[in-house]
């Protein structure tokens, strides 16, 4: 049994870099040999990181509001769970659109008449359209 050892090419043109632009939102980074290129894409929300902290700052004030008034919403519970969506939908990594509007539209009139709330509830609505624009 021979064995045969052949000639290794040995790689070229290998490049370290990285690219990242428009506030954290995109990060290309790799090392690249030839015409090899390794894109990764982190947070592709318009709004970015400083966006995604409004709307979870205003949906952290919307739930204070709710837990000091309970009695002032026209149904509490169904608040409650367009809330936990919410949060839950805004720290999944890809926040999806058409499920936020789904329930914020949903706590208009599970509010009511309770004003403040309502006006927090805007607030919210607001940070998250501000996500997507």
């Amino acid at each position: 049994m021979a064995l045969r050892r052949g000639r290794r090419e040995r790689q070229q043109d290998v490049s370290n870099e990285t690219h990242v632009t428009g506030g954290g939102n995109k990060v290309v980074t790799g090392a690249a040999g030839r015409d090899l290129t390794q894109p990764v894409t982190l947070a592709d929300l318009p709004g970015g990181a400083t966006g995604l902290e409004a709307a979870l700052e205003q949906l952290a004030k919307l739930r204070t509001a709710l837990a000091d008034h309970p009695g002032d919403v026209a149904d509490i519970e169904q608040c409650n769970t367009a809330v936990d969506l919410i949060d839950e939908e805004l720290n999944s990594g890809r926040p999806r659109r058409s499920l936020l509007d789904l329930a914020l539209g949903g706590l208009v009139p599970a509010i009511g008449a309770a004003t403040d709330v309502l006006a927090i509830a805007q607030s919210l609505r607001e940070a998250v359209s501000a996500l997507f624009a």
